[in-house]
């Protein structure tokens, strides 16, 4: 059901790596070994050539259905992010795919908020789907039967 999941933020040269690596794994348990996260660190220029850092980490099948379960925990301990999440998961949902950013302030704290801002951790996952159309309704209607769910896992 769960293809891939990416997580990944902006860095600006001022920022402490360590602290936007926190960010980062703060949405990823503690049960995924660090060899099965794809980690990547592109370094590249802002508009006006300040330099600044694109952290990714990548996660595929089994662990990025881990992962998503974890994201929707931590997100269903806060009522605020689930309905947030509910009144707005069409604008967050693109063919197989839930787009969502969190505060990345709040992250490296560790709490789980989600965010409209500009300083955030973003959190792309793709769903593996067989039906060859409406997969955006698909995707919906998984998204919000797990945040309807009572169950942990």
């Amino acid at each position: 059901m769960i293809n891939s999941i990416k997580i990944s933020t902006i860095s600006n040269a001022t920022e402490d790596e360590e602290k936007i690596l926190d960010a980062i794994s703060y949405f990823i348990p503690d049960v995924i070994d660090e060899e099965d996260i794809d980690m990547e660190v592109i370094e590249t220029e802002g508009c006006f050539g300040n330099p600044i850092n694109i952290y990714s980490a990548k996660l595929k099948n089994k662990k990025a259905k881990i992962t998503y379960d974890y994201i929707i925990n931590m997100l269903k301990q806060n009522e605020k992010n689930v309905e947030n999440l509910k009144n707005d998961v069409d604008l967050r949902i693109e063919k197989n795919a839930l787009y969502l950013r969190f505060d990345k302030q709040k992250a490296y704290l560790n709490e789980c908020i989600l965010s409209d801002g500009d300083d955030t951790v973003r959190v792309l996952i793709k769903f593996k789907l067989f039906k060859p159309s409406g997969k955006e309704e698909e995707v919906k209607r998984i998204i919000l039967e797990r945040l309807d769910s009572k169950s942990v896992f």
